[in-house]
């Protein structure tokens, strides 16, 4: 049956892509189900080359999946209106549909079309800048298709994965992705899906600068997109031709082929192929010195590009305004879009978090390797010996800080010190015995539930045994470094090293670190400090201070609430604040907030453990510098933690 519907198509395809009513006629006497499969493959086959009338096609077949109550088929339907729909640039209707495809996909078990819903939605949110939540989508969708064995559904996620790599400009992951999709594309015989790996690859070739190979890939690409007669291919196949000919000062031909790349993607409506064609040809008049052109064609692209809702069209717009601008000698225009163009860029940057990205591919690959008996085990061992290593690095701490408890007790004759020393030995035993047991606690338990229940466990129960080890890890590991931290400062090992800093590259490394903690609670940090303000500090006490007060803040701070850290320059010193608007303290908690006989265990908006041991740590480390710290804070209004490092 299936031979027979795609030999009917190919047929029907061959004569001017026959129009829809003649295609509805003429399988008018066919099965419901076999009319809404062949409707389909007819919407796949034209969505690109002729959206509108494959959107028309989709949504008669959903129609009839819907009538005889086929939720596979709606499914299938759904999926391929909502690439139809960010074809068209629709991308809040696209997403809509493919949400409404995985639920029904999900409510007859459908995996084929959960894996494409997946992909898909991963993919729109690629497009709109979002790259941390696109790598989450397809990440499900390859894990579903690998189980599969679907080789055409894993080359539509590594495509994606590409491509999230190369906006990254990590161009050898991207052409290792790229590359395994070509290999895919041409085991399945799939020639448009080929022609568009082959084109992906030249454009990363393009990035590198290597226009020799990205020009010899894009003329094959050419020759393949013409074969399948796949008109958007086209246009971004001669873009590419055209690109490597003006970047080789070839004006003329970039010309023609801009051109020709133009009225093709105008033709289809291809608006992202229209803005670039607009800009190259603009650039292209620019460097023949016809700026009046070169003027018209860059305001076409602003326009069509002002009404797309694709972020990363209107960044390169903006650059290439910038870039135009600067050839012009009109340098006021050109750090005017130079301006937008960084402020869209850092909006991105913001929401996409590389290691993140990294990490959760990571997580992927690890957890496609515990499927097997052997690597489960193997893998339960080692955790078992890391869990070793963590109770004889706490033995050893314990030890340390008897030893250095003991040193400082023989040194100190007085009984007001000694009874001083005996509450600091009493404070960092129950630090020890509460503060680690607890994470160690989930570190056992999950481990136990992970080696007994592993394959009954969801994927989805294991992410989240696997997340809460790492945090529970996070926690002890904080601890046992300021542990360590105080007892070098302590013991008077720890070496003391200023140097000239940037005090802002300094608050952004630490605000970087602690971004995943501001995340989870939907919080804000703000940074206002002078780009040019420097300090004599030391550069990991500095840092140890930061990350302290800063993560006591989001501890401490209600979910979608607000961090602030502000520098000001004095005559003598640096005086910085990191101020938030949550728990607050009492007058009688800011008093025993930097003693040592009276660290004790305070709880976080949503529980979490402090000590109150980074603080005291923050005030030695301020000590050596010289400088000042205090605190003021008032219940339920927040707290402000202000300190002072010399110039």
């Amino acid at each position: 049956m299936k031979t027979l519907i795609l030999f009917f198509l190919q047929t029907t395809f061959l004569f001017a892509q026959a129009n829809l009513d003649s295609l509805m006629k003429s399988i008018s006497a066919k099965p419901d189900t076999a009319r809404a499969r062949i409707l389909n493959d007819y919407a796949w086959i034209n969505r690109s080359k002729n959206p509108n009338s494959a959107l028309k096609s989709s949504e008669e077949a959903l129609k009839i999946a819907r009538a005889i109550n086929n939720k596979n088929l709606q499914a299938r339907s759904l999926n391929l209106m909502g690439v139809i729909y960010r074809n068209l640039g629709n991308y809040d209707k696209s997403i809509s549909v493919y949400t409404n495809a995985l639920r029904i996909a999900e409510e007859v078990k459908d995996s084929v079309q959960i894996a494409y819903s997946y992909n898909n939605l991963g993919g729109i949110y690629r497009l709109q800048g979002n790259n941390t939540l696109a790598l989450e989508y397809i990440l499900k969708a390859l894990s579903v298709f690998e189980n599969l064995k679907h080789k055409e559904g894993i080359s539509f996620c590594t495509i994606n994965i590409g491509l999230i790599y190369r906006r990254q400009g990590n161009y050898v992951k991207a052409l290792e992705y790229l590359n395994y999709t070509l290999r895919l594309r041409e085991e399945i015989n799939d020639r448009p899906g080929k022609a568009l790996a082959l084109n992906l690859i030249a454009e990363v070739h393009f990035d590198l600068g290597e226009f020799n190979a990205a020009l010899k890939y894009y003329l094959e690409v050419e020759k393949e997109y013409q074969a399948v007669d796949d008109k958007k291919g086209l246009a971004a196949a001669w873009g590419g031709i055209a690109g490597v000919y003006y970047e080789q000062k070839n004006y003329q031909s970039a010309l023609e082929y801009r051109n020709k790349s133009l009225e093709l993607a105008t033709k289809i409506n291809y608006l992202e192929g229209q803005v670039h064609n607009h800009i190259n040809l603009g650039l292209i008049y620019a460097q023949l010195k016809n700026f009046q052109k070169a003027d018209l064609e860059f305001a076409e692209a602003l326009r069509i590009a002002n009404s797309m809702k694709e972020i990363y069209v209107q960044i390169d717009t903006y650059k290439n305004f910038a870039k135009y601008n600067e050839m012009k000698n009109n340098y006021k225009e050109a750090l005017l879009y130079f301006k937008k163009y960084t402020t869209l860029k850092d909006s991105i940057m913001k929401q996409e978090n590389i290691a993140l990205i990294t990490e959760m591919e990571a997580i992927y690959k690890s957890e496609r390797a515990e499927k097997e008996k052997t690597v489960l085990m193997k893998d339960l061992e080692l955790r078992e010996k890391q869990t070793n290593y963590l109770i004889i690095i706490l033995l050893l701490i314990v030890v340390m800080v008897v030893i250095i408890y003991s040193r400082y007790l023989s040194k100190k004759a007085a009984n007001k010190k000694l009874q001083e020393l005996n509450a600091v030995k009493d404070t960092f035993f129950r630090l020890i015995a509460h503060d680690l047991k607890t994470p160690f606690n989930a570190i056992f338990g999950y481990t136990e539930m992970l080696k007994e229940d592993f394959t009954i466990l969801s994927e989805e129960e294991k992410l989240k045994y696997i997340t809460d080890i790492g945090r529970a890890s996070k926690q002890s590991y904080q601890l046992l470094e300021n542990l360590l931290l105080w007892s070098q400062s302590e013991s008077g090992r720890i070496e003391f090293n200023p140097q000239t800093l940037n005090l802002k590259l300094i608050i952004l490394e630490s605000k970087e670190l602690l971004m995943p903690a501001a995340k989870n609670k939907n919080i804000e940090i703000a940074v206002e400090c002078d780009d040019n303000l420097t300090v004599n500090a030391d550069m990991q006490m500095l840092t140890t201070i930061f990350r302290n007060l800063i993560s006591n803040a989001i501890k401490f701070t209600y979910p979608g609430g607000n961090v602030i850290i502000h520098a000001i320059d004095e005559p003598k010193n640096v005086k910085i604040s990191i101020k938030d608007n949550g728990l607050g303290m009492s007058d009688e908690t800011v008093k025993r907030l930097f003693k040592l006989n009276e660290v004790s265990t305070f709880n976080g908006t949503q529980g979490e453990k402090g000590t109150g041991l980074g603080l005291i740590l923050c005030k030695e480390f301020v000590s050596l510098h010289k400088g000042k710290i205090k605190v003021d804070s008032e219940p339920g209004k927040g707290s402000t933690f202000i300190f002072t490092i010399p110039k």
